[in-house]
């Protein structure tokens, strides 16, 4: 797929770590610029450094995907930077907290809700349009193994994550004719900064340890995944190459929803 998406633009949320960096810059190595959005500055600034090494070129836009209001202007300035915008990865998301349902809070619903299903609800919605500018183009949205099976502990994330998959089932059956491919990528654990997260949020440290060598042992791999694992996965989706793969949940877990 070398230089296959050269002149093309993505929006990737969540870019300053973890998948979202890693596909800026597996998504720059075939040739397409990118935009990138996130809260960290000092991560966007690592983001377009790696991006820069590898021969691409990139946008940094900070923002709270929380704000509902921030998101129609946040896509306008996206498909401004490069005057055109040809795929969309929404893989900002929220990592809740682990805790038996009657123990969850209100306010982890919330929170998670408004980063893992409205964020990219509304960030479709306003992108779309620029999308049918260039006679259509392609989705990724960022599920998880959490949306197709259900984790312990995590109800309100894997909530939040069955929602995507409704929201990517739709959205691709709505745009399919008009150019558009929406498609989900479902990562299993990915060493990134909000899965250390997640299971930091465990107060007792021998449950901490034990709930993580648990998880990781729900691999039948032996291995959770790379964050440069997923980002070829959404390459591959956003690519010519998978033309004809439309509303499709794309496991990239070692095997975790087979096991």
């Amino acid at each position: 797929m070398a230089n296959s998406m050269q002149g093309k633009a993505a929006l990737i949320t969540g870019g300053s770590s973890g998948i979202g960096q890693a596909t800026a810059v597996a998504l720059a190595r075939e040739g397409a610029k990118t935009v990138i959005t996130g809260r960290s500055t000092s991560g966007l600034e690592e983001t377009a450094a790696k991006v820069k090494a590898a021969g691409g070129e990139t946008h940094a836009l900070e923002a709270d995907l929380k704000d509902p209001n921030a998101i129609e202007p946040l896509v306008a300035d996206a498909a401004a930077a490069f005057g055109r915008l040809d795929y969309v990865v929404n893989n900002a998301g929220a990592e809740g907290e682990v805790n038996v349902v009657a123990d969850q809070r209100l306010e982890s619903y919330e929170d998670v809700f408004a980063t893992n299903v409205r964020a990219p609800f509304l960030i479709m919605k306003y992108a779309i349009p620029h999308l049918l500018k260039q006679g259509g183009g392609a989705i990724v949205n960022l599920a998880s193994g959490g949306g197709l099976v259900g984790v312990p502990g995590a109800s309100i994330y894997c909530a939040s994550k069955h929602a995507v998959m409704g929201l990517t089932k739709v959205a691709a059956i709505d745009y399919a004719k008009q150019g558009i491919r929406v498609n989900a990528v479902n990562p299993g654990g990915v060493d990134t900064p909000m899965l250390r997260k997640f299971f930091e949020s465990i107060p007792d440290a021998g449950q901490r340890k034990a709930a993580r060598e648990a998880f990781d042992a729900t691999h039948p791999i032996g291995r959770i995944a790379t964050p440069e694992e997923v980002a070829d996965a959404i390459v591959f989706l956003c690519s010519d190459r998978a033309s004809n793969i439309v509303g499709i949940a794309l496991p990239v877990d070692g095997g975790y929803v087979a096991n």
